[in-house]
């Protein structure tokens, strides 16, 4: 019996590469996303702990409050551009997750003519066997 080569097996291949290449871009635009919200949560506490250091001091100068008010400024700032950054690797995210899918269809319509093919393949070889068997019965019984 003869053996099954799919011609576009290169192309599925392919195919499933790409689909692991976006995959792994989308795994690391996820921790990306997930570690502008750790530094804009250590952000966030690090205001906490300053607010706090300020507000249990029973005297404070202006120089101090003027410190404050600009640290808190420059935190609220940090905050804003993490969180910008964020918004756009969301996007980014979106559109990854779009072109995956894509990609997946892709890969998932040559699985589907593989498969097509492999039965037309079975059925041609059937076919074949079959016309062998016949042929073999036939000269066996004229042989008889």
């Amino acid at each position: 019996m003869a053996k099954f080569l799919y011609k576009f097996e290169n192309i599925k291949r392919i195919k499933k590469t790409f689909e692991k290449e976006i995959q792994r871009q989308l795994s690391v635009l996820n921790l990306e996303i997930r570690k502008l919200k750790e530094y804009i949560e250590g952000l966030l506490n690090e205001k906490e702990e300053e607010k706090a250091k300020v507000l249990s001091k029973q005297y404070l100068n202006s120089s101090e409050l003027h410190f404050y008010s600009d640290f808190e400024k420059l935190i609220n700032k940090k905050i804003d551009v993490a969180r910008g950054k964020i918004k756009m690797l969301g996007k980014e995210k979106e559109d990854k997750i779009i072109e995956l899918t894509q990609k997946a269809k892709e890969r998932k319509i040559f699985e589907k003519l593989e498969e097509h093919h492999l039965n037309d393949f079975k059925f041609k070889q059937n076919k074949l066997e079959q016309i062998n068997i016949d042929d073999l019965a036939s000269k066996k019984y004229s042989k008889s």
